[in-house]
């Protein structure tokens, strides 16, 4: 990328972060992560804070520049679900480090490099049981089409249920439809 790409990638403090690597002789050998907190609902959904499983809630952002792969591998988004519990083995495996066994999470380099392996997590189960007095309980499972959410405090439980590939913001919940009983079920199993 030139100079003003980078620029415009990264945003003016992704660009002066870049700049200085370049003033010091580093930037062509040092890879840089940018991520966030997660999101945060604002009376979305009739909540406020950022420990809910819709998508505005729980969402981070991430951008990894590694200046040694082709410029080809550049610029590109990548659509598999990857967690935050993913960032340290990344960062150990491009430092040429092996990460713990016990370490959760897996490395992004496969997915870095445009090697999508089939053994790459499909699905992930979600939960937030901290200050139930506060904050609604909640558990759920996302995969790569569905997301489902159970609140758990309710009496019943209540459920919802929505195709993040139809309806990337959340909007129709198919949880008492009749056509995805079977989703439904397998998802709360």
């Amino acid at each position: 990328l030139s100079e003003d790409q980078r620029w415009n990638a990264l945003g003016c403090l992704g660009g002066w972060i870049l700049a200085e690597l370049d003033k010091r002789g580093l930037g062509s050998n040092t890879v840089v992560l940018f991520t966030s907190d997660n999101g945060y609902c604002l009376g979305d959904r009739g909540l406020a804070g950022k420990w809910f499983m819709y998508e505005e809630s729980f969402r981070a952002p991430l951008i990894i520049l590694d200046p040694r792969e082709p410029v080809g591998n550049r610029s590109r988004t990548e659509k598999a679900l990857t967690l935050n519990i993913d960032f340290a083995p990344t960062m150990l495996d491009l430092a040429g480090v092996t990460p713990p066994a016990e370490m959760q999470g897996s490395s992004l380099r496969r997915l870095l490099k445009h090697q999508s392996p089939a053994d790459w997590r499909k699905e992930f189960f979600y939960e937030h049981h901290f200050a139930p007095e506060i904050i609604p309980p909640s558990e759920g499972v996302r995969t790569e089409r569905w997301a489902y959410i159970r609140w758990v405090n309710e009496k019943p439980p209540i459920e919802e249920l929505y195709d993040v590939q139809a309806d990337p913001f959340e909007a129709r919940d198919l949880a008492s439809t009749p056509a995805h009983v079977e989703t439904l079920a397998r998802l709360r199993a």
